[in-house]
C-alpha cells in the first residue's frame, strides 16, 4: 500500500521536472542568456529630466491664483475661486501625477487633490508648447 503513494509522487516530480526543463528550453530559444545582455555594453542613457515649469495654486490673503515658475520667470498669474482647505500663504504645486500642499506648518504639507484650475493650466501651457500633428486622414 505505501509503495502506490511514493509512486504516484514519484511520477508527479517527474512531471514538474519535465515541465521545467521544457520552460527552460523554451527562455533560452526565445533570446540571448541573460549574461550576454547584460555584459553588452549600449549607448549611455541620460537620466530623465524634470520639466523646468512648476505650476501653483496659491492662496494670497485676499484671492486665490495660478501661476507657473520656470527658472527665474514667473508667469502671469490668473484669480480662481479657492478651495476650502487652503489657508492663507499656503499653495498646491503639481509634482508629477499628483499635488502636494505646501505651507510655512510642516504638519501640513501633503499630498492634497489637485484643484482643476491648476492642472487646466498645464494642460493648455502643454498643448500650446506641442500641438497635435495634423491627421493624414483629413481631406
Amino acid at each position: 500500500m505505501k509503495a502506490f503513494p511514493r509512486a504516484l509522487g514519484a511520477a508527479l516530480l517527474g512531471v514538474i521536472g519535465a515541465g521545467c526543463d521544457r520552460q527552460t528550453e523554451v527562455t533560452t530559444v526565445a533570446g540571448p542568456a541573460a549574461s550576454a545582455s547584460a555584459s553588452a555594453p549600449g549607448p549611455p542613457r541620460a537620466p530623465p529630466r524634470r520639466p523646468t515649469r512648476r505650476y501653483y495654486f496659491a492662496r494670497t490673503a485676499n484671492h486665490c491664483e495660478v501661476y507657473s515658475i520656470d527658472g527665474e520667470q514667473v508667469s502671469a498669474s490668473e484669480s480662481f475661486p479657492c478651495v476650502a482647505e487652503l489657508n492663507p500663504g499656503e499653495s498646491i504645486r503639481i509634482a508629477g501625477k499628483t499635488c502636494t500642499r505646501e505651507s510655512p506648518d510642516p504638519d501640513r504639507r501633503e499630498p492634497v487633490v489637485c484643484p482643476d484650475p491648476l492642472t487646466n493650466r498645464e494642460k493648455r501651457d502643454l498643448a500650446r508648447e506641442h500641438p497635435p500633428a495634423p491627421s493624414s486622414s483629413a481631406k
